[in-house]
Parts: structure tokens; C-alpha cells; sequence
């Protein structure tokens, strides 16, 4: 069948004309009501039926879009009023004056936002400030399609205002507007740079009543008419530039709890890093309302942590912390900088990042692997530029308050109001991270999962973005944050990195704080025991007897915790392993549908996935089955442990050396915990294997026997510990993205009952003829004589 019988046209009732398009649209003269207008530049043929009519017509939106625009972009009076201040920004003020004049009384209440800038001609008035979504600022480049920075005249300002929404400011607030702006007259020479500049001869009184912007009338038919007076004598501005804005009829009833809320959003509107006397936002309301607010000076210097770290755009860090207490001076002060464990270039560390990014957006290995291949070789530099953090933490007990706090209640206050992250890009701030509530980098959900990490309403930080470099990191609409696109994907993890190794930099000041004031050296339940047997033996207890009850009494809670502890450490060791094994079968039985679906089932395939099946579920299967004490084979068991991991080894390159001595011989241990111990130290080498550039990455296993003590010893070459041994066995303490940190701890809580677990001394090393290229991480499993 032909295309013209499926479409029930025929070849006859249709003209075929071709049709040579002008050079330019308004030499185009229609020769008959056949002809179709044509815009294009390249000679086409267009069909077209006879009988059809052709109608065109232009949007015609009504006045009411206004309003609508500036209620659904514009979300608080707050945020409507930063929008008016970030103009005067713009527009190069130094100071911009914001008041509010007969607030609490209805009906006369008025708001005017007056600052010293450059001002707007008639022809900005008409042919920028009439229309919304202007590019004037950031104009897009034809060739390249994206914004080029136009710089402020006398400032050289990035400007904040780019899409030409914040004029829909004044709908937000009020239903009448005067405007009155005197401009600065600019001479530039070729390049544009400002040759001279002289103030105008005239000013501008621009009157609008938002009221008569009705549904009913197109925006077309409701004109817009301003007066420019040529009387100095009747200028506002006499002497300088500026503009003046005053709204009237205000849309909402101002409170108290408004104004504090917008003091706060003013003191935070302004990067605090901004250079003295560069500008200012002065804030006014003729009462009381703005009486006994809180201030932030002083209070960042009080907090007992603090980091200020940078990360160029070449992922090279600078990493600073200081531990202090301004009351308490005995538990003693801890700095680091320029260390070279922190110092360094963290491209590579980004890539489980990158990893959990991906398998998060359901991309498969192969995809992900993709990815991270073409952020290693093509991805030179970060997409948003340098970025430099700082960040304040304080605890909010009342224990720890006595030791930092001059004063525990405003302290209190101050992060009521200020608490959360905020971000700003060159002077002024990107709203609305870091406003209350917006946990943006989820540390909240951080601490539900390990208590090693803060509540987001303990800290204060501010991340600053050099303007001009971070223009990939493109502000919503709405004022809410950045849009999520590559850019923003790489901002907000870097920002976990840096989040991340603060939060166990602080854990270890935290835990050492804790103990002083417990005035307990060691905290633990054997030690407290052990403490409770010599109060007893040392007490006047009239009997031996009574002592001896007293001490079996203490044994006995003794062999409860333990076997309380085991009943905890079994569904922890089996949830990490599950997941493992679980996360490869989900994988693998897709693949499996595939292969039966096939015309032709190729046998040696799926007979290869279901012993791969099979791997996986007897993985699972090792750590699940109880049995007891028992004399395992050493070498058999290492083996099975690090096949639970053998996709996950395959899909990164990760190659497994083996050196295991045939004499270790069988080893008495439930063999689910040595194999929850030994997957935990293969995932943390595989891990940070993943960020490293090297062309071969390895683990290296090695099981001896000396003098009848059976050693296990685990290394890599990856970038090793940046902490002691001590403090990675610690609960909850992880650098990894994801972790939570109970994978060491859970290794050193078994040993305690088989032996030991620790780090490999540089005389062991070679002691063990271990090999040098394996100069990562490189620990050992000691257990008890045979």
C-alpha cells in the first residue's frame, strides 16, 4: 500500500512547490494563496493540500501572568526583598538601604528599598525592565549557547540576577509601585571598558497599580508610561546615581517574627568574606521589632571544631583544622595543617563517589565503569571552579557547653537561626541552601545511620564559589537551590568528601572530650568489670564469702555480655556479607531471564551462571550456618571468603595474590566469624583500591605459622591508613562514603576473643618477605598459640 492510500490523500489533490527563501524575511513577497511562507535560508519542497487554510497568531498572555510570576517564583516576602537587594548589587551600589515604614499599622505600611548605583535610562526602563526574562545581564552567546558574563561597569561584578525574574519581586510584595532612578552615563571605548562616566541631566518617576492588571486584558493593552523630569530641583537624587522603590499596599501583614527573619536572611545574604566598605545592606523598621536579635560575632571563634578547606579546580586540597575550648584548656588543643595526609590531589578519591552517583541512577557495571573511565582520562578540571569551605561544629550538651560557651543560651539561639550550609557565589549568597530545615547534604540522615556523624543543626558553613568559574552551576527559578545537572553532581560530592573527613577528624577530639569529662580513661565493659572485681576485693566485706558471690555475680554479666555481644556481632556480620552476595545475585538473575529467553540455549552459558549463582548463595550460606568452635581449614576458608567477592574483584581489576603456606594448617574458630572478618578487610581494600591510579591493583594474602601461632596477614596497595589503628576500630568510624563504620570494629571485637588484630610494623614486613609494591594498607590477624 502507498503512503498516499494509508493517509487517504491521492497524488491529485496536491501541489508540489519548491520555493527559494529571501535573504532576509522582509524582502518576502507572497506571489499567490498557494505560496508558503518560508523562513529558512536552504531551497525545500514543501506539500501542501488546496483546500487547507493556514492561520497563524502570536501568545497574547494576560496582565494577571505578572502577578502570577511574581506569587510562584518569588516564594516569601523575604526572599522578595533579597531579590531587590541583589539588583542594587547588579547595579553597582555600595549601599542599599532596605525600610519599612509604619509596619504594624494597616492600611499605610509601606516598604522602600533605595540604593547609590548606577541607576536605568529610559531605554533600560523600556527595553530591560518591561521585559521579563531579559538576558541583559548574562546574554546567551549565539555560537556557543551558553550565558556571557557582561560585568558591571565600575565594580567588575559577576552579576547574581541572570534569568530577568527579579523585578517580579514587587508583585510579591505590594500592589503599588513608584520608581524613581537617576542614571550614570557611561563612555566606553572599543573593548568596552569605561572610558568616563558623567551623571545624567534627567530622572525617571515610573508610577505602576498592579490592580489594574486585570485577567480580562492581554499585558499588550495595559500600558506602562513614565515621566522623565528635567528639574534638578525636583530630583530625588540631586548629586549622585541610584534608585529608589517604594510599594505600597502590601500584600502581606508584616510580623515580628518576619523581621527577625529577615535581619537573619540580610546578615546572610552578604558573603562574610566580603572586603570592608565593598557593600552594604542597611536594614530599618521604624519600631522595636528588631531589639535583642542575636548576633553571630565572636560565636564562630568560639567552636570547638572548625576546618577551612579549599579545593582548586585541578582537585587539589588544602585542608586546616583546629580543635580548641576557650574554657577548658586541660584537655589541650589539636591543629592540622599542612599535612600531607590531607594535602593532596583528590580526583581519585571522588571515585566511589562517583560509583555510589551511578549504581544509585541504576546504571550496571559496564555503564558505570564507562563513566568513571571518561572522568579519569577526559575530566581535567572540576566543572564549577575553585571552592573554598568553611565550616563550624559545636556539641550542645550542657557538659560540653560549659566548656567552650560564654554563653550557653545565646549560643543556642544563634544556631537556631543560623545553623545549615549556605553557599554563595562571589559576594552575595545562593538561596535557599543553608535556610532552616534544608538538611541539602544529608547529614541528618548521616547521623540516623552512625553516631559518629552531627545533627545539621550543630554546625554553621559557608562554601564559597569563585562567580566567573561557576557559572555551569546554574540557580533555579524559583530560588532554590542549583539545578542538578553534571556540574551540581560533582559540587555536592566534593562537598561529602570534605564533609566526611571532617567528620572523623572531629570524632577523634569528640571521644577524647568525652572521656576527660567521665573522668574514665577506658570506657569499655571489660574494663569497668574488671575495675568492679578489685573495688570488691579491696572492700571491708565482713565474709569471704559474701565477696565471693559478689565477684561470681560480676562473672556472670560477664559471660552475658559476651554472649549478647556474639548475638550482635552474627547479624551484623551476616548483614554485610547478605548484602554482598545479594547485590550480586539481583545483578546476575537478569542476565540468567536473558540467556533462557534466547532462541538457542547455549548450555555452557547458563550452566557457567548458575554455578555463579551457586557461589553466591554459598557465601551466604558460610556466614549463616552455625557451627560452634571448630577446627577449620585456614587456607579453604580464605579462599571462600574471597570468592563472595569475586565479581566485584573482576568488574575493578582487582587481582587476589596468594601466599598461603600449606602448614598453617586448620585453626579452631567458628568459621562464619573468620570469614565475616576476612571479607570485611577485602571490601575495605577493594574500596579504596578504587582510588588509585596504578596499572595493576592488588590484595595480597598470606597465611604463616610461627611457633605454632597462626597469622593472617591482609595488604594493598592502595593509599594505607590516614589513621592509627586505634581510631579505625573505633565504632562508627569510616571514611568511606557509605560506610558505617562498624567493619574494623567488628574484626577487633572477634579478635579479642581468638588473638589479635593490628597493623604490620615495617620490620614484619620484611620479617614476612611481604612484597613493596604492596605499600597500602597492610594489617594482620594474630590468633591465640595452638
Amino acid at each position: 500500500m502507498s503512503f498516499w492510500m494509508e493517509s487517504g490523500l491521492s497524488e491529485n489533490n496536491l501541489n508540489t512547490i519548491t520555493i527559494n527563501a529571501p535573504e532576509k524575511l522582509e524582502d518576502f513577497q507572497p506571489v499567490n494563496n498557494d505560496e508558503i511562507q518560508i523562513t529558512e535560508s536552504t531551497q525545500i519542497t514543501e506539500l501542501i493540500n488546496q483546500n487547507d487554510e493556514i492561520k497563524e497568531k502570536t501568545f497574547r498572555p494576560k496582565a494577571h501572568i505578572l502577578s502570577l510570576l511574581g506569587d510562584e517564583l518569588i516564594k516569601s516576602p523575604v526572599m522578595a526583598i533579597y531579590e531587590l537587594v541583589k539588583n542594587a548589587y547588579d547595579a553597582d551600589a555600595m549601599h542599599v538601604n532596605v525600610n519599612f515604614n509604619n509596619i504594624d499599622l494597616l492600611g499605610i505600611a509601606s516598604i522602600s528599598v533605595e540604593d547609590d548605583g548606577t541607576g536605568m535610562t529610559s531605554d533600560i526602563i523600556e527595553n530591560v525592565w518591561l521585559e521579563p526574562g531579559s538576558d541583559f545581564r548574562k546574554p546567551v552567546d549565539p555560537f556557543t549557547s551558553s550565558r556571557r558574563i557582561i560585568k558591571s561597569p565600575i565594580y567588575h561584578r559577576v552579576p547574581m540576577g541572570e534569568k530577568g525574574i527579579g523585578r517580579f519581586a514587587v508583585h510579591k510584595l505590594g500592589t503599588e509601585i513608584k520608581l524613581i532612578t537617576r542614571p550614570l552615563l557611561f563612555t566606553k571605548d572599543k573593548e568596552g571598558n569605561v572610558i568616563s562616566t558623567s551623571l545624567a541631566d534627567y530622572e525617571i518617576d515610573l508610577s505602576i497599580n498592579w490592580n489594574h492588571f486585570s485577567q480580562s486584558k492581554p499585558l499588550s493593552d495595559i500600558p506602562v508610561s513614565w515621566k522623565i523630569k528635567k528639574d534638578p530641583s525636583v530630583f530625588r537624587f540631586k548629586n549622585q546615581s541610584g534608585t529608589y522603590i517604594e510599594l505600597r499596599g502590601l500584600k502581606e501583614n508584616w510580623t515580628k517574627g518576619m523581621a527577625k527573619e529577615l535581619k537573619n536572611q540580610t546578615l546572610s545574604m552578604l558573603s562574610p568574606r566580603l572586603k570592608e566598605n565593598s557593600f552594604s545592606i542597611n536594614l530599618s523598621f521604624d519600631n522595636h521589632w528588631l531589639q535583642d536579635s542575636p548576633s553571630i560575632e565572636e560565636f564562630l571563634n568560639e567552636a570547638p571544631y572548625k576546618i577551612v578547606a579549599s579545593v582548586d579546580k585541578n582537585f587539589n586540597l588544602r585542608f586546616e583544622y583546629e580543635f580548641s575550648l576557650k574554657k577548658n584548656e586541660d584537655i589541650g588543643k589539636r591543629t592540622i595543617r599542612n599535612d600531607e595526609r590531607y594535602d593532596k590531589n583528590i580526583k581519585s578519591f571522588l571515585r566511589p563517589y562517583l560509583r555510589s552517583l551511578y549504581e544509585k541512577q541504576g546504571f550496571d557495571n559496564i555503564e558505570t565503569d564507562e563513566f568513571l573511565r571518561e572522568f579519569d582520562l577526559n575530566m581535567q578540571s572540576l566543572p564549577f571552579g575553585d571552592l573554598l569551605f568553611e565550616f563550624y561544629s559545636y556539641d550542645l550538651d550542657s557538659a560540653s557547653l560549659r566548656d567552650y560557651s560564654s554563653d550557653n543560651r545565646l549560643t543556642k539561639a544563634i544556631l537556631k537561626e543560623h545553623a545549615g550550609i549556605k553557599v554563595f557565589k562571589g559576594d552575595m549568597r545562593v538561596f535557599d541552601y543553608g535556610e532552616k530545615g534544608n538538611d541539602w547534604l544529608g547529614i541528618d540522615l548521616e547521623r540516623i545511620q552512625n553516631k559518629e556523624w552531627f545533627s545539621n543543626n550543630q554546625n554553621i558553613g559557608y562554601v564559597y564559589l569563585d562567580p566567573e568559574q561557576s557559572t555551569s552551576l546554574i540557580e533555579k527559578t524559583n530560588r532554590e537551590g542549583f539545578i542538578h545537572n553534571k556540574a551540581y553532581d560533582f559540587f555536592y560530592l566534593v562537598l561529602r568528601y570534605l564533609l566526611t573527613e571532617f567528620k572523623n577528624t572531629r570524632a577523634t577530639d569528640r571521644n577524647r572530650w568525652l572521656n576527660y569529662n567521665r573522668k574514665i580513661a577506658e570506657n569499655n565493659f571489660e574494663s569497668r568489670i574488671t575495675s568492679f572485681k578489685a573495688l570488691v576485693e579491696d572492700s571491708e566485706i565482713d565474709t569471704n564469702d559474701k565477696k565471693a558471690r559478689l565477684i561470681k555475680e560480676a562473672e556472670k554479666l560477664e559471660e552475658k555480655y559476651e554472649e549478647d555481644t556474639k548475638v550482635l556481632l552474627i547479624p551484623a556480620g551476616v548483614g554485610m556479607t547478605a548484602s554482598v552476595a545479594l547485590h550480586e545475585i539481583e545483578k546476575l538473575v537478569p542476565r540468567m531471564e536473558e540467556t533462557v529467553r534466547q532462541s538457542f540455549l547455549d548450555k555452557d552459558i547458563i550452566s557457567e551462571q548458575v554455578k555463579e549463582l551457586k557461589l553466591y548463595t554459598e557465601g551466604i550460606i558460610s556466614v549463616l550456618r552455625k557451627g560452634g568452635n571448630e577446627n577449620i581449614d585456614l587456607n579453604a576458608a580464605i579462599r571462600r571468603a574471597v570468592d563472595n567477592y569475586r565479581l566485584k574483584l573482576n568488574d575493578r581489576n582487582i587481582r587476589v595474590i596468594y601466599d598461603l603456606n600449606e602448614e598453617t594448617g586448620n585453626l579452631k574458630i567458628e568459621k562464619r566469624f573468620f570469614i565475616t572478618m576476612l571479607m570485611n578487610l577485602i571490601d575495605n581494600s577493594i574500596y579504596w583500591l578504587d582510588t588509585v591510579y596504578r596499572d595493576e591493583r592488588a590484595i595480597y594474602i598470606k597465611s604463616v605459622r610461627t611457633n605454632n601461632i597462626p597469622t593472617v596477614i591482609v595488604a594493598d596497595n592502595g593509599p594505607g591508613f590516614k589513621d592509627d589503628i586505634s581510631e579505625v576500630t573505633q565504632p562508627f568510624f569510616s571514611r568511606k562514603d557509605d560506610g558505617i563504620g562498624i567493619g574494623l570494629y567488628l574484626v577487633d571485637t572477634i579478635m579479642m576473643k581468638y588473638g589479635k588484630f593490628d597493623t604490620v610494623s615495617e620490620a614484619e614486613i620484611q620479617e614476612h618477605d611481604i612484597p613493596k609494591k604492596f605499600d597500602g594498607a597492610i594489617v594482620k590477624l594474630v590468633f591465640n598459640k595452638i
